[in-house]
């Protein structure tokens, strides 16, 4: 990775009204934080992570979905390896997701 990459990204999920049958929906929004600290939000993620190998963007991607809930926030996943990460920033094991 260059410093120019992510180095973690996080899913957030909302229940939002579809766009013409106005049925209710859930939406799926990502977020990335760089080495510096600075989140930004709402991400393209193909912009961002398919640039390397597939690979490496569908381990990311299928680990946030795995780790948001319903609605709200998930936790932050480690780019290109899909670890997720604790609230101190600590890989977590596979069974404690």
């Amino acid at each position: 990775m260059t410093r120019f990459d992510p180095e973690v990204f996080r899913a957030t999920a909302s229940i939002e009204p579809s766009r013409w049958l106005r049925r209710p929906r859930r939406r799926v929004r990502f977020d990335a934080r760089w080495a510096d600290g600075h989140v930004e939000h709402d991400v393209d993620l193909g912009a961002l992570m398919y640039r390397r190998a597939p690979a490496d963007y569908a381990v990311t991607r299928d680990a946030m979905l795995e780790n948001c809930p319903e609605v709200g926030i998930g936790r932050w996943v480690q780019w290109p390896w899909g670890f997720v990460l604790d609230e101190d920033g600590t890989p977590l094991r596979p069974e404690t997701w």
